[in-house]
């Protein structure tokens, strides 16, 4: 116990309570009780004033706490479906979860148990869900199981892992890499099958994810064999039924690896699947390893632009050599004369000093804009300023002049519509300037500029590149002529258009960029594996565009045969989400709907099951890399039938203990509700025994 104030407070307490005693029951001139009688009250009075004036001194007491915190036991499943693939698959579902139930049972005692499964990724789940667990999980990442025990229950005594797996990896890092992180002991329990057996498979494919309309795009293939020295098989790439590429080969030994390589042309917009298949040899372990689809999201990416000049300028080929750079980029260079009377194949149009003083071309600017093509203005000595005030472009320029200003560049750091590297930022100020038109410039606010006007030595805020976020059309300007001098200058700088052509294309991507301007959508991949889960989610927004899930969201699957799966949404804080499960391979067709505000939304969509089976591809158990993970961490690897074992194990090792943490509390007396009691007993009793006694 201690006070807040110092003891010697005591010596007053005990002074005024002996004295308030005393008075009352010894200098008192009516002699109602014996001397005994009041020397028992006297005592009651006395210690009850003491112990109520001693409150004044704030006294406390120092409360202490053991508190045994069990060393902490992570047992970690694998639940891929490579487990399956064995002899032994019957011993795995049944008997062997019976051994990890009782092992966790057995360890519960003197241990905290956790328990988690991992495949492609890792998650916990209780012990009563030990028996249903199914290796079906698609992949391995042995990585992420140690990563989640490492951030979950590292600050929780982790004392040990029990790692059971087959160690075959076909997801994340190389476990070993994070041992030394761990600094605990890891058992491994070694399951599978090491036994090299026949086998053909695709181990790997190498190929573009996306391309573009009418390109060819290369496709690597590695076939491996093992055990099968003396086969033939047949390598072929299918698409829709048609071969587009086969190839016969010898397996010239048993440690057998192949790469096949060919080139595919894109001959369809969206997302187009390959199917590559091996040849099956005799006697082969299995075939699920002999099949694999690709996806490619082939895009009709050429971009359509229109280059218009006012009249011949070295401006307008140097824009158009920097667009030609990127081959997905396609432009028409013409002078206004030649306008086209239709502009539905354009995507993005570029309008060089227009308008000038024709009011024609005021009127073609419409049409673009009635066409929803966004425009990127050069403004030069030509343009008319008054004409391009009134087109609403997030730009305005005042008291304009005839004669220019020569304004070199600055990047704007505060820019966010899109990035330009570092090379190109520092480059600008290197480039000659461009001939501005004088003025006074203002900016809407949702304009932006990315490179900013210097005039002599003073740096201004006015644009010389600048974008207007507009929702509804989005427009950019190059406020001055002479970008065809930045070109060749770059060109004498670092002997490439790099930068120049940079500026170009982001400013070209940025204004053809689509706006989702859709208030229902559906947020799905494109592709699955066969033994992923799918996995949807859903917006819908009000007319403020602000999200709400007020109303039901349904979706209607059609699998490859017509057949209908309906699921409906389940609604999260603003949003929708929707766990379906898993499909077999194939085509799936999808159609979501809901109702809102009176009007009806739908959404149709596509997704793709893989028939790719990553824990088809390699079943050969991987035992030696269990075992260095063990003796990396000073533990131990045992086999499915030595499980029992491990309780033993733990208990020997002298580093698995129990934390003992000592918690200390303080507790002020007055808040003590048993030493207030004793004050009003002390006072009740010398009460009752002053009424008692003055009876006598």
């Amino acid at each position: 116990m201690f006070t807040e104030y110092s003891l010697w407070w005591l010596i007053p307490i005990i002074l005024i309570s002996l004295a308030g005693s005393t008075i009352l029951y010894f200098y008192t001139k009516k002699k109602t009780y014996t001397k005994k009688q009041s020397i028992v009250l006297f005592s009651l009075r006395f210690l009850a004033f003491f112990l109520t004036f001693f409150l004044f001194v704030a006294p406390t007491i120092k409360h202490k706490k053991d508190i045994v915190q069990k060393p902490v036991v992570v047992i970690a499943q694998d639940n891929s479906s490579s487990l399956l693939m064995t002899k032994d698959s019957n011993f795995y579902k049944g008997e062997y979860l019976k051994k990890i139930e009782n092992l966790a049972k057995a360890l519960d005692e003197d241990y905290e148990v956790k328990f988690i499964t991992f495949g492609s990724s890792a998650k916990e789940i209780n012990n009563d869900d030990i028996k249903r667990i199914n290796y079906k999980d698609y992949a391995t990442d042995i990585s992420d199981a140690l990563l989640r025990i490492q951030d979950k229950y590292s600050n929780l005594n982790l004392s040990s892992i029990i790692l059971c797996t087959d160690g075959i990896i076909n997801k994340g890092n190389n476990p070993l890499n994070l041992i030394d992180d761990l600094q605990i002991p890891v058992f491994t329990v070694a399951m599978g099958d090491t036994t090299i057996k026949k086998d053909l498979a695709i181990s790997e494919v190498r190929y573009n994810r996306i391309a573009y309309l009418k390109n060819k795009f290369p496709l690597e293939i590695v076939a491996i064999a093992q055990k099968a020295k003396g086969s033939s098989s047949i390598l072929r790439v299918k698409k829709d039924g048609n071969t587009l590429f086969e190839e016969h080969f010898l397996i010239d030994n048993d440690n057998f690896s192949k790469s096949f390589s060919t080139t595919l042309t894109a001959e369809k917009v969206g997302l187009q699947r390959y199917t590559i298949e091996l040849q099956t040899i005799q006697n082969e372990q299995t075939t699920a390893n002999n099949v694999r689809d690709i996806f490619v999201e082939v895009l009709d990416g050429r971009q359509k632009i229109l280059l218009v000049g006012n009249s011949p300028h070295p401006d307008m080929s140097a824009i158009k050599q920097s667009i030609e750079t990127n081959e997905n980029y396609e432009v028409k260079t013409i002078l206004f004369n030649d306008f086209p009377a239709s502009l539905k194949d354009y995507n993005i149009a570029i309008l060089h000093q227009i308008p000038a003083s024709n009011p024609q071309q005021l009127k073609a600017i419409e049409r673009l804009k009635e066409a929803n093509i966004p425009i990127l203005y050069v403004i030069g000595s030509q343009t008319n300023i008054s004409y391009f005030n009134s087109l609403s472009t997030g730009i305005v320029i005042n008291n304009s002049k005839v004669n220019p200003n020569s304004a070199t560049a600055f990047a704007n750091t505060n820019f966010t519509l899109f990035s330009i590297s570092k090379e190109t930022e520092t480059i600008l100020n290197q480039f000659p300037p461009l001939l501005s038109p004088f003025g006074t410039y203002n900016l809407s606010p949702v304009t932006q500029s990315l490179v900013n006007q210097k005039i002599g030595t003073i740096q201004t805020n006015y644009p010389l590149i600048a974008f207007t976020n507009n929702p509804n059309q989005r427009a950019g300007a190059i406020v001055g002529e002479g970008f065809w001098r930045w070109r060749l200058q770059n060109y004498l700088i670092n002997k490439t258009h790099n930068q120049t052509d940079e500026i170009i294309h982001k400013s070209i991507q940025y204004l053809a960029s689509k706006l989702d301007k859709s208030r229902f959508r559906i947020i799905c991949d494109n592709v699955f594996a066969e033994n992923q889960p799918i996995i949807m989610d859903a917006e819908l927004y009000n007319d403020s565009y602000e999200l709400v899930n007020e109303p039901d969201v349904k979706v209607v699957i059609t699998n490859p045969e017509g057949k209908k799966f309906p699921f409906t949404f389940s609604k999260t804080i603003n949003a929708y989400h929707l766990y379906v499960g898993t499909f077999p391979s194939g085509k799936y067709n999808y159609t979501a709907t809901t109702t809102y505000g009176g009007k009806t939304f739908v959404v149709n969509g596509v997704f793709h099951i893989s028939t790719q089976n990553l824990e088809a591809i390699n079943i050969v158990a991987d035992h030696n890399l269990l075992f260095n993970i063990s003796e990396k961490t000073s533990a131990q690897m045992l086999y499915p039938n030595q499980i029992d074992k491990l309780q033993d194990m733990l208990k020997r090792r002298s580093d698995i203990k129990p934390l003992i943490h000592q918690t200390i509390t303080n507790h002020k007396l007055i808040d003590i509700w048993w030493y207030l009691s004793l004050i009003i007993l002390i006072f009740a009793s010398e009460w009752f025994l002053r009424k008692y006694w003055g009876k006598i």
